[in-house]
Parts: C-alpha cells; sequence; structure tokens
C-alpha cells in the first residue's frame, strides 16, 4: 500500500452517515477497500434501475431475501449507490431489517449528490440534475465520471478485491436497461455467476426469456423467495 486514501463521512442524519471515498483512478481502488475495511468477505452486486409499478411487489419481496441472505453470510452488496429504483429499495431493506452488512455504492462522482454536496451536474445528465445518494448504504465509493456506466468496470474489479481468493461471489440482474447490460458483460467476463430475476421486468425478462445462455447464467423466478435464498446460499458458501 503506498498511499493514504481519504476516507470522508457523509452525514445524512443523526446517527446516520457513510463512509465516503473519491478515487483518482482506478489503481486506488484496493487501496480504498482496504482501508475501508471492505475486504475479505462474499460479495453480491447487486444491478438494475427503475422499478416499474407492475414489478414493484416481487421485486422488493426479491430484495427483502437478498437483504436477509447478505446479513446471514456476513456479504458486502454493492449497488450504483443513488435513492432510486433497486439501489434505494436494497438500502431501505437494510434500514428497515437494522441490518449491519456493508452496503457499497459505486457511483460515477458527477452524477450524484448528497446532503451538503454539489448540485451542479454534468451536461450528459437529464435536465442536469444530479440523483441523490440513497441514505442507508454504509460505504460510498465516488468515482471519476460524469455518465451512469463509468462506473461498470470498477464495480466488477471491486467485487474481486472485497471477495479476494477465499470467497465468492455473484452478480444479481433485477429489471435493467442499459447500463445493467455493460454491467453483466463486464461481470461475466470476470467469470462471475450472473442470478437473472425473471419477473422483475424489461433486461431481466429480456434475458431470461432467451433459449440459449452461459453457464455462469442461472434464471430465478423473483416470486420464489426461497428457491432465491437457496441460490445464493448456494453460490456463495
Amino acid at each position: 500500500m503506498n498511499k493514504f486514501m481519504q476516507i470522508e463521512k457523509i452525514v445524512f442524519g443523526k446517527n446516520n452517515y457513510a463512509l465516503c471515498a473519491l478515487p483518482n483512478d482506478i489503481e486506488e481502488l484496493e487501496q480504498t477497500v482496504a482501508q475501508m475495511g471492505l475486504v475479505d468477505r462474499p460479495v453480491m452486486v447487486l444491478i438494475g434501475g427503475h422499478i416499474l409499478p407492475e414489478h414493484a411487489n416481487v421485486t422488493l419481496q426479491a430484495v427483502e431475501v437478498i437483504a436477509k441472505i447478505a446479513e446471514l453470510l456476513d456479504a458486502a452488496v454493492i449497488s450504483g449507490g443513488t435513492d432510486v429504483g433497486i439501489m434505494s429499495a436494497i438500502g431501505k431493506a437494510r434500514g428497515r431489517g437494522g441490518y449491519q452488512f456493508h452496503l457499497i455504492g459505486i457511483s460515477p462522482e458527477g452524477t450524484v449528490t448528497w446532503p451538503e454536496g454539489p448540485r451542479t451536474a454534468a451536461s450528459t445528465l437529464p435536465n442536469n440534475e444530479r440523483e441523490q445518494l440513497e441514505a442507508h448504504h454504509s460505504h460510498f465509493i465516488l468515482v471519476p465520471g460524469d455518465e451512469f456506466g463509468d462506473e461498470s468496470k470498477w464495480i466488477v474489479r471491486a467485487a474481486s478485491m472485497i471477495a479476494k481468493d477465499r470467497n465468492k461471489s455473484v452478480t444479481i440482474l433485477a429489471n435493467g436497461g442499459k447500463v445493467s447490460q455493460q454491467d453483466i458483460e463486464e461481470g461475466l467476463a470476470a467469470g462471475r455467476p450472473l442470478i437473472v430475476l425473471e419477473g422483475t421486468g424489461r433486461l431481466a425478462d429480456e434475458i431470461a426469456a432467451m433459449p440459449i445462455k452461459s453457464k455462469l447464467i442461472k434464471v430465478v423466478p423473483a416470486h420464489n423467495r426461497r428457491l432465491l435464498g437457496e441460490t445464493l446460499r448456494a453460490i456463495l458458501t
């Protein structure tokens, strides 16, 4: 470890804060996760975006299962970190359950804001508006970039660094779109298994309907909470 990475606090409210780091390049990532105390545990990479109303109930039930398994296995969960869609859902599930598992939001710094954070957004964002960070995440790693998707390679690399060689990791897709497709490709290229939550809409249902899939891809009906829990435990233990 050649460099000390400055770790800051984002305060969301009384007794509610998250640790935050802003590495300048991906070569600083290993130092960042080590200083934040995130290494050496199983990892779930939860990807997806907006939850459509017709898929909300089944998606939120699946997220509750993911949160419970993360707590049971002392796993780290990595998400995009914003207070939107599937990322908001996992944060709120962690808060409701009083869980202590590490929930790590990895986002491009130019796309997000937080209490006392920047308000001016990059011109590439709709209406020049930054997304709020979700308040129940325990850690944030804000990476260089002004567009969602700039974080994809960071997420994949961080998952490998946190799991190390002794632990296992998995990507979980709920709904999703263009950025999630990029995340999937990065994860599969790294050899990481993918669970596709069928019934959550959009990209997840498109992949679930495909006849030919990689051996790394497993489709699980999102409404089957027992099967989802068993599948996660089987992959991560």
